[in-house]
């Protein structure tokens, strides 16, 4: 019976790690120069590369919950809108003025969740929500 539940502790300090270390669903590669940090409000979004720029990282982000900025998006428009932000936020925590956006796409993700019921029993619930992930070129623009 301890064997049991020492399992099942274990399960479900490896799920709260995850949920609380793994879930900020933004990432980069460093491919140039980082600059000081700036306000994302001054990044700007571009189809193409400007004239004179720096590439100065690979980003990418989603509009998966996030425990770090969190909010429910529920239309397509807005869980791109906070992709996009998240985007901007990383971009400019770089020093990064501008950012070239390189593909826009949707994702399904699996949500897994673990509750006990009024017996002690642990019961596993599923659920699937769309995302949308955005990757760009973040840079300076001279």
């Amino acid at each position: 019976m301890l064997n049991r539940f020492m399992k099942k502790l274990i399960l479900l300090h490896a799920i709260v790690l995850i949920l609380f270390h793994g879930c900020y669903p933004v990432s980069h590669i460093i491919i140039g120069e980082k600059k000081d940090p700036i306000n994302a409000d001054q990044v700007k979004v571009y189809l193409d590369f400007p004239d004179e720029y720096e590439k100065i990282a690979m980003i990418e982000a989603s509009s998966d919950f996030a425990f770090k900025d969190m909010s429910l998006e529920i239309t397509d428009q807005r869980k791109t809108d906070k992709a996009l932000a998240r985007l901007k936020a990383e971009a400019a925590s770089l020093g990064a003025n501008g950012i070239v956006i390189q593909s826009l796409s949707n994702k399904n993700k699996l949500h897994f969740s673990l509750r006990k019921d009024d017996r002690g029993n642990l019961n596993a619930d599923t659920r699937n929500e769309k995302q949308k992930e955005l990757k760009a070129i973040a840079i300076f623009v001279k």
